[in-house]
C-alpha cells in the first residue's frame, strides 16, 4: 500500500469535521420536534452558505435610519413630543442595577430590529383578567342552578362562559400594545405606556434605570419570578409624581442590560436577537403589534428565506 495513503488515513479529523459528524449522528437519532429542530438548523446553515456565495453577508448598507443625535438633542425632541419640558427626579431610595452586560443571555422581548416591546404590569391585562373571572362565575352559577335547583333559565350562560375565555384571550392579544413599553433604537427614545391618569410620553434611554426587587418564590417548588421596576431620573413637568413602571413578570439585570445594548447604535444587534426579528418578518408585524414589519429593516433579511442574511444588522 502507498505510504502517502497510509499517512493520510491515519490523520485525525479536524474539529469542524468532528462537530459535523456529531451533528449528523444526533440528527439521525432525533425524532418528532427534535428532528424538526435539526432540520431547521440544517436549512439555516445552507441559507448562510448561500448568502456567503452571493456576497451579501458583509455588504455595506446605509445606516441613515439611525438617529445619530446627542443625548441633549434627543431630550429636546422628547420634550417637543411630550408638549412640556422635563424636571429632575429626587434621588431614588434603592440602588439601580448595572447597565453593563456581563452574561450570555440576550433575551430582550418582542423585537423587529427597530423596536423592542416589553409589557408592564397589567393594565389592559387586568381588565381582561376581571372579565375571565366573570366568565368563571357565570359558569359556576348556571351549573349550580341546573344541578341543585333544576332551573334551566340560566342554561344559556354555559356556552357564553365557556367561549368567553377564548374571546378574552383574543382581546388580550389585540390590546397588548396598550401595555407595551416601546424602546426605539432608530430614535434613541423610549415611549411609556398608557395608565389610568397618564397618556403616553417619551424619554431618552439614558434617563431610565432598573431597580430590581426580590425574587418571588412559588409555593411547593413551582418556580420563581424576578420583580423589578423601571425608574425615571427625569420626567415631564406636567406630572406631579415620578412615574415608575412595574414590568410584567419582572426584569433581571441581564435583560435590562441587553435592552440598553440594543439601544446603543454604535453596536450591531446581537445575533441572538435575529430569531425574533425573523419571526416578526414572517408575520409581517412590528414589535408593538400595531402595524407591518418596518421597511428600514427589510434590507437585512432574505425575502424568500425569511432569514437574516447579514453579519451585522444595524
Amino acid at each position: 500500500m502507498d505510504q502517502n495513503k497510509i499517512n493520510s488515513s491515519s490523520e485525525k479529523p479536524t474539529k469542524q469535521e468532528l462537530r459535523k459528524r456529531q451533528f449528523e449522528e444526533r440528527k439521525a437519532k432525533a425524532t418528532g420536534s427534535m428532528r424538526e429542530f435539526y432540520d431547521d438548523l440544517e436549512r439555516r446553515r445552507k441559507n448562510r452558505d448561500k448568502y456567503y456565495a452571493q456576497g451579501v453577508v458583509y455588504e455595506e448598507l446605509s445606516k441613515d435610519h439611525l438617529h445619530n443625535q446627542t443625548y441633549e438633542q434627543r431630550l429636546a425632541k422628547a420634550a417637543q413630543l411630550n408638549g412640556c419640558e422635563f424636571k429632575e427626579a429626587k434621588p431614588f431610595k434603592k440602588p439601580f442595577s448595572s447597565r453593563e452586560h456581563h452574561g450570555t443571555d440576550n433575551h430582550i422581548g418582542w423585537c423587529d430590529g427597530q423596536i423592542v416591546g416589553i409589557r408592564r404590569a397589567p393594565f389592559w391585562g387586568g381588565f381582561c383578567f376581571l372579565w375571565f373571572i366573570l366568565c368563571v362565575y357565570m359558569l359556576f352559577f348556571s351549573v349550580v342552578n341546573i344541578v341543585f335547583f333544576w332551573n334551566f333559565s340560566y342554561a344559556y350562560l354555559i356556552p357564553v362562559s365557556v367561549l368567553g375565555p377564548v374571546a378574552v384571550h383574543k382581546i388580550w392579544e389585540w390590546g397588548a400594545w396598550i401595555d407595551k413599553i416601546e424602546f426605539n433604537r432608530h430614535t434613541g427614545l423610549v415611549r411609556m405606556p398608557f395608565s389610568f391618569l397618564r397618556r403616553r410620553f417619551y424619554v431618552p434611554i439614558e434617563d431610565i434605570e432598573l431597580c430590581e426587587g426580590p425574587v418571588v418564590q412559588a409555593a411547593r417548588g413551582g418556580g420563581e419570578m424576578a420583580t423589578g421596576s423601571l425608574v425615571l431620573t427625569k420626567y415631564p413637568k406636567r406630572y406631579w409624581f415620578r412615574p415608575t413602571i412595574t414590568v410584567f413578570g419582572g426584569m433581571e439585570q441581564e435583560h435590562w442590560a441587553s435592552i440598553v445594548r440594543f439601544m446603543d447604535i454604535n453596536e450591531p444587534i446581537d445575533m441572538d436577537v435575529h430569531a425574533t426579528i425573523e419571526e416578526h418578518f414572517r408575520d409581517n408585524k412590528n414589535a408593538m403589534g400595531t402595524g407591518p414589519f418596518p421597511e428600514s429593516m427589510k434590507k437585512y433579511l432574505d425575502a424568500e428565506d425569511k432569514q437574516v442574511n447579514r453579519f451585522e444588522v444595524w
